[in-house]
């Protein structure tokens, strides 16, 4: 999952503030967002070179 860090912190997985990053380990993905550490990164999926029909 991605996630992007919400305030810095080092451990196991670390982060700066701000950065985005891939992490697979679930049970570390659980505590952070727990505590409020990270917060999933949503993709847009968009198409291109394709004109709306109206």
């Amino acid at each position: 999952m991605k996630v992007k860090a919400k305030v810095s912190f080092a451990g196991t997985f670390s982060m700066i503030s701000g950065e985005i990053k891939e992490c697979g380990d679930k049970a570390i993905l659980q505590d952070l967002l727990k505590a409020g550490y990270i917060e999933k990164v949503t993709i847009d999926k968009k198409k291109e070179g394709v004109a709306n029909e109206d």
